[in-house]
């Protein structure tokens, strides 16, 4: 029988946060896996892959649906064998936090939805806004939100973790429209297609002072000005693009990347195309690459080199960065971890 217990977020600040213990769905998630049409390829034993499946389902039978898609490393578990499979032979990789876009004119509908579904589909789909994210997200438009979930019960405390909300477009280090991705997610494996996640993993660029580039020795990209140097992306991203590459051919097909959609998004922006050029080098030669089994990395290594082809022929006219700044939208790159509420 489960109880009603708080949690203690802030125990400086005294902030508590109401939540039913054991964490339980009321519709098995193998069961909602089966009913989206996703592959059984997915672990399920990953709590925040369970949730993402679980909330994909309720967000479906919710009154009005409401359209979302994942994106971030749960979308690459949920399209890629590869990216479940642990060890040597696969590319799989810890999972902190939960990211989703929306339509911008369904946010308040779906931040109601993540407030009441917990009571209709079962208390391991509990979520909740810290102060912290309620100041974050007043101030972000609706077009950025943050919230918390409830992961997993590890004696007197709980684990939680992250919810990403982005509405309409993808805004990092460089931004493109999802709107049409989070329509068509239904009919899309309920995630962004293949091609836009390839490009949200590709376009992290970051500078740090050249005196630590030893430290990240495996993601330096180029010089940039006398002090520094410009590098990609983190590990774990560089596994989930090598996964999505390994597990999704070229073409025009739904499930496969999209060279058009690349070109037309690459095509037009001089600074978009240099960041995924450089990071399609660093990829190439990235050690987690050189340790995949031969079969695997042959496959990635041909599709990788059709996709530099690709990125290659475009041309789009060079824009300047003023005073030899950045041609990248800089962010704080601070990764998600997990963090811990006690049971009062």
């Amino acid at each position: 029988m489960g109880q009603r217990v708080e949690l203690v977020i802030d125990p400086l600040r005294d902030e508590r946060v109401s939540v039913d213990l054991p964490l339980e769905y009321r519709v098995p998630v193998d069961a909602v896996r089966q009913e989206l049409g996703l592959p059984g390829s997915i672990d399920l034993s990953d709590p925040i892959v369970a949730r993402a499946v679980a909330l994909a389902g309720a967000a479906r039978r919710w009154e009005p649906p409401i359209a979302l898609a994942v994106f971030g490393g749960v979308a690459h578990r949920l399209r890629c064998p590869l990216s479940n499979r642990p060890g040597s032979d696969g590319l799989r990789h810890e999972l902190h936090d939960l990211d989703l876009a929306v339509r911008l004119h369904d946010v308040r509908t779906f931040q109601q939805f993540l407030k009441q579904v917990h009571h209709r589909e079962g208390s391991a789909l509990t979520f909740f806004e810290t102060r912290g994210d309620q100041i974050f997200n007043s101030i972000s438009g609706g077009r950025r939100l943050r919230w918390h979930m409830v992961v997993r019960q590890e004696g007197p405390e709980v684990v939680l973790g992250t919810l990403d909300i982005v509405a309409d477009e993808f805004e990092f280090c460089h931004r493109f429209d999802l709107r049409d991705d989070v329509g068509r997610a239904s009919a899309n494996g309920w995630t962004l297609s293949p091609a836009h996640l390839f490009l949200a993993k590709g376009q992290f660029i970051q500078r740090v002072p050249r005196t630590d580039s030893a430290l990240v020795l495996d993601r330096v990209l180029a010089p940039f000005g006398k002090h520094e140097v410009v590098i990609g992306p983190e590990r774990k991203d560089v596994q989930d693009l090598l996964a999505l590459v390994h597990d999704h051919a070229l073409g025009e097909a739904p499930d496969q990347i999209s060279p058009a959609e690349i070109a037309r998004l690459l095509g037009s922006d001089w600074g978009f195309h240099r960041t995924v050029a450089l990071n399609l080098g660093m990829v190439a030669r990235s050690p987690v690459l050189a340790a995949l089994p031969p079969e695997a990395r042959a496959r990635i290594e041909e599709r990788l080199g059709r996709l530099t082809a690709l990125v290659g022929s475009l041309a789009p006219k060079r824009r300047f960065a003023r005073f030899g700044g950045p041609w990248w939208q800089e962010v704080d790159s601070t990764p998600s971890v997990d963090s811990t509420a006690a049971v009062s």
